[in-house]
C-alpha cells in the first residue's frame, strides 16, 4: 500500500510544483484585498525600517543610534534592525530602490511563503516522506491561520524566521550525522537568530534540543556533539543581538518583569480544539479588536490533521522512537503556545502558533506515510469526522455568527475524509489506479484549495490595524520635504482619515524615514519610559494634544522650555487631535477626551508657516539645529560644541566654576554612553543625557560617545562564534577525508604479506 521510501527520481519536479503550489495560494488573498501583504506594523514599521537600513547601507553605514529619532533612535536596543543579518541587509536595498512599497512588500513576502513551504516539503523529505505527502505538508504549513493573517500581512519578522526554520531543522539532523557540514547549519541558524526575533531564536533552541535530546536518548554521543556545538555557535551569535536590549531594559517601556494573564493573544485549548476548521474565529481578546474572539481563523492549522484516526496505534508505537524529536519539538511548541500572555518583555504567545503548526502538520503526514493502517475501520472514520464535527462545535460556539461559514468549510472537511476513507477501504473511485499516498495528496491538495478560497473570501485582511499607507514611495517623500531642522508632531495622525489626504501632508510611525524631515515621532519597539511620559508619546509617535503647551513650559532644572531641552526647530499640529469628544480606542492608546483642547497662541521666537485649516506648521524664526547637540549648562559653565555625530559630542571647555558643572545633551541617556574628561551623571529633567564636568577643566577637550551596553562582550563573542562554525566546518572536512583515505586504504593493507 506504502510507497517507496528511495529518493524520488524526479526531486526537482516536486520542489516546483511545491513553489508554484504555494505560490498560487499566496495569491488567493490578492483577489479580495491588493493590500494584504502591505498591512499594520509592515507598513508602519518594518517597510521604513528596511528603507532606512537601505538608504544607510548605500551610504556605507549601518545604523545603530540615531539621536535625531529619540525614543525609535536605540536600534541596537531594539534587535530587529539587521545590525548583523545580511538577508535584512539585502531585504533593505531592495525596498530603498523599488518605487512602489505595496508591490516589494507583497514580492518579498509571497517569496518568503515559498522559500518555507519548500522549507517544509524537504523537512518532511528528510523524515522518509513520500513526495506526493511531502508536498501537501509544504503547502499546508504555510496556509496557517497566524501565518496567512498576522505574520504575513503585518509582523514579517516573525514570517521571515518561520521560513528559514525547516532549512535548520533538515540540516542539523544531517550535519548531526555527519552527512552535512556544520557550517550550513550555522549559516541557518544565523540568518534566524540575527532577525531579532524572539520566537524564532526559541524555536532554533527547540529544534536543538529536539535533535540533541533524541540522540542523546540514542546514545549517539557523536551527533550529540555535534548538535551541542551548532547551539553553542549560535547563542555566542545570539548574545551580541539580544545583549544590548536587555542592558537596556530598565529605562525602556519594556522593563516588565512581572508574569501575568491577561489573555490578550493568549491560546487555549478550545481555540486550539477548533484548528481544524479553516474559517473558525477562536477566542482570543486584544486591543486591536473589541470582544472576546479574533476576527479572523487565528488558530487554524490543518483541515486534515483528523486523519491521524487512519493510523494503526499498533504501528505508531513500534515508530515513535524514529521520529522522536518531531514528538520532542511538538511538546515543547504546545508549551509555549500555552504560556500566559506576559512572560516579563514576552508578549503574545500565540506568536509562536507557525511553528505548532509546522510540526503537527509534519507529524501528521510522517505518521500517514509510515503508521496509516491498510484497511480504517468504520471506528477510524466515526473518528476523523467526529474531530471534524467537534472543530465545527466548538468553532460556532466561539463565534456564532459565523455558524454558516464553519458549516461549509467543515462539511467540506468531512467530505474529504469520507473519500479517502473509501477509497482506502477499496471503493471505487476515478484514479483509483493511483498509489494510496498519491491519492491521499490529490483530496488534501483539493480540499485545501477550496478551505483557502472560503477562508479569504469571509475573512478579507488581517484583523491588526489598516493605515493605508500609500504605495507610491513618491509621496512619503513630499511630506515636509522642504522643512529644515528638527520636527516634531503634535496630535496623533489615527485621528484623520486613513487615506492619501491625509499622508500627503504628514505621516506617521517609520513612514517618517521615506521624508526627507527629520521627524521625532517613529515607530518604536521599545521606547525610553521618562521621554515617552513627557511627551506623551504612543508607539506608532503619535501625541497628546496637551503637549502643545507642555513644549513651552518651563522645566524645573534646566529653566528651559521643553522645545528648547529637545532642540525642535518645527512643530506641526494635527488640530483634529484638539477637538473634543475624543473617545478612548485601542489603537491610539489614548485616554479619551470630552472637552476640546484650545490651540494656543504662537510663542515669540516662533511664526505660523503655514495653515490649511486642517493641519498646521509652525517654524523657529532662527533654528537652532540642536538635537544630539549640547542644550543647557549649570551657571558658570561655558562649553563650545566641537563636532557632532550621531554617536557622540566632542566639546571644548572653556570655563567651569569651582566645584564643578554640568551640561545637558539633546539625546536620551541610553545605557551605553560613556565620557571622557568628564563623567555622565544623573539625567537631567529625566531624559536629558547629562555630565558632569570637574573643575580645573578650562581649556580641555571634553567627549561623549555611544558604544551598546555589551557590545564589547556581544562582538567577542560573535567573533567566537563565528570562528568556531569555521572550526567545526574545518574539522568536518579533515575528518571526511581522513575516512575517505581509511576506505580507499583498506584494500592494500589486506593485500599485504602476512595478513589473513
Amino acid at each position: 500500500m506504502h510507497e517507496s521510501d528511495d529518493a524520488s527520481p524526479r526531486p526537482v519536479f516536486w520542489v516546483l510544483l511545491t513553489a508554484l503550489s504555494v505560490l498560487l495560494l499566496s495569491l488567493v488573498p490578492l483577489i479580495w484585498t491588493p493590500r494584504f501583504y502591505f498591512w499594520d506594523d509592515t507598513e508602519n514599521g518594518a517597510y521604513g525600517v528596511w528603507y532606512h537600513l537601505g538608504e544607510s547601507l548605500m551610504g556605507g553605514v549601518v545604523p545603530i543610534i540615531n539621536p535625531q529619532v529619540w525614543s525609535s533612535g536605540n536600534y541596537a536596543a531594539e534587535g530587529q534592525w539587521g545590525t548583523w543579518n545580511p538577508l535584512i541587509m539585502a531585504i533593505g536595498v531592495i525596498v530603498y530602490l523599488a518605487p512602489d512599497a505595496v508591490l516589494v512588500s507583497t514580492a518579498l513576502k509571497i517569496a518568503f511563503l515559498v522559500i518555507g513551504g519548500i522549507g517544509c516539503y524537504l523537512l518532511s523529505r528528510s523524515f522518509r516522506v513520500p513526495p506526493a505527502l511531502a508536498l501537501v505538508a509544504g503547502v499546508a504549513s504555510p496556509l496557517n491561520g497566524f501565518t496567512v493573517f498576522f505574520d504575513s500581512p503585518s509582523w514579517v519578522t516573525g514570517q521571515l524566521a518561520w521560513a528559514l526554520l525547516p532549512y535548520f531543522w533538515v540540516l542539523l539532523k544531517l550535519a548531526a550525522e555527519g552527512r552535512r557540514s556544520p557550517l550550513w547549519v550555522f549559516l541557518v541558524g544565523y540568518l534566524i537568530v540575527t532577525i531579532g526575533y524572539v520566537a524564532g531564536t526559541v524555536a532554533v533552541g527547540f529544534v536543538l534540543l529536539s535533535v540533541g535530546i533524541d540522540a542523546l536518548v540514542k546514545r549517539r554521543w557523536a551527533e550529540v556533539w555535534r548538535c551541542a556545538a551548532s547551539g553553542l555557535t549560535l547563542v555566542m551569535v545570539s548574545v551580541i543581538v539580544y545583549l544590548p536590549g536587555v542592558l537596556t531594559a530598565a529605562v525602556t517601556t519594556r522593563s516588565t518583569t512581572a508574569i501575568a494573564n491577561d489573555d490578550y493573544m493568549g491560546v487555549d485549548l478550545s481555540g486550539l480544539m477548533s484548528s481544524t476548521i479553516a474559517t473558525a474565529y477562536p477566542m482570543m481578546p486584544s486591543w486591536w479588536w473589541g470582544g472576546f474572539s479574533a476576527p479572523a481563523p487565528a488558530l487554524y492549522i490543518a483541515w486534515f490533521l483528523p486523519l491521524v484516526a487512519f493510523l494503526s496505534w499498533r504501528r505508531i508505537r513500534a515508530y515513535a522512537p524514529q521520529i522522536r524529536d518531531i514528538l520532542f519539538f511538538a511538546a515543547l511548541s504546545l508549551a509555549f503556545v500555552l504560556l500566559p500572555s506576559t512572560v516579563g518583555p514576552l508578549r503574545y504567545p500565540a506568536r509562536f502558533m507557525p511553528y505548532l503548526a509546522l510540526v503537527c502538520v509534519l507529524l501528521c503526514v510522517v505518521l500517514i506515510s509510515h503508521t496509516l493502517a491498510k484497511r480504517p475501520s468504520k471506528l477510524s472514520l466515526l473518528g476523523g469526522t467526529g474531530a471534524i464535527t467537534f472543530g465545527m462545535y466548538v468553532g460556532w460556539a466561539q463565534y456564532p455568527d459565523r455558524y454558516m461559514t464553519i458549516l461549509v468549510t467543515g462539511l467540506l472537511a468531512i467530505a474529504g475524509i469520507c473519500v479517502l476513507w473509501w477509497r482506502m477501504r477499496g471503493g471505487k473511485l476515478p484514479l483509483g489506479g493511483w498509489s494510496v499516498m498519491s491519492f491521499i495528496a490529490v483530496i488534501c491538495l483539493g480540499v485545501t484549495f477550496g478551505t483557502t478560497l472560503l477562508q479569504h473570501r469571509t475573512t478579507r485582511g488581517s484583523p491588526l490595524s489598516d493605515s493605508a499607507v500609500p504605495s507610491d514611495t513618491a509621496i512619503p517623500r513630499g511630506v515636509l520635504a522642504t522643512v529644515q531642522g528638527e520636527v516634531l508632531v503634535v496630535g496623533d495622525p489615527l485621528d484623520y482619515p486613513q487615506d492619501e489626504s491625509t499622508w500627503s501632508r504628514t505621516l506617521m510611525a517609520n513612514t517618517w524615514y521615506l521624508s526627507p524631515a527629520s521627524v521625532l515621532n517613529r515607530y518604536q519597539l521599545i521606547g525610553h519610559t521618562q521621554y515617552n511620559q513627557a511627551l506623551c508619546l504612543r508607539y506608532l509617535g503619535g501625541t497628546c494634544a496637551e503637549l502643545l503647551d507642555r513644549l513651552f513650559e518651563r522645566r524645573p532644572v534646566t529653566g528651559m522650555v521643553l522645545a528648547d531641552e529637545l532642540g525642535i526647530d518645527n512643530i506641526q499640529i494635527l488640530k483634529r487631535s484638539f477637538a473634543g469628544n475624543q473617545r478612548p480606542t485601542a489603537a491610539n492608546n489614548y485616554t479619551g477626551r470630552q472637552d476640546a483642547v484650545p490651540i494656543r497662541q504662537v510663542p515669540e521666537g516662533w511664526h505660523q508657516a503655514s495653515d490649511d485649516g486642517d493641519i498646521a506648521l509652525w517654524s523657529r524664526d532662527a533654528p537652532v539645529r540642536a538635537t544630539g547637540g549640547i542644550v543647557w549648562t549649570s551657571p558658570g559653565t561655558s562649553l563650545t560644541e566641537v563636532a557632532r555625530s550621531d554617536s557622540g559630542v566632542t566639546l571644548h571647555v572653556n570655563h567651569v566654576p569651582d566645584g564643578g558643572g554640568r551640561a545637558a545633551f539633546a539625546r536620551l541617556p541610553w545605557p551605553g554612553y560613556e565620557a571622557r574628561g568628564a563623567s555622565i551623571s544623573s539625567p537631567v529633567d529625566g531624559f536629558l543625557l547629562a555630565i558632569d564636568v570637574p573643575e580645573g577643566s578650562d581649556g580641555k577637550t571634553l567627549s561623549i560617545a555611544f558604544t551598546p551596553p555589551g557590545w564589547a562582550v556581544g562582538v567577542a563573542l560573535w567573533s567566537l562564534g563565528v570562528a568556531g562554525a569555521i572550526i567545526l566546518s574545518v574539522g568536518d572536512i579533515i575528518a571526511v577525508r581522513a575516512r575517505r583515505t581509511r576506505k580507499v586504504m583498506r584494500p592494500e593493507e589486506r593485500s599485504r604479506p602476512g595478513r589473513p
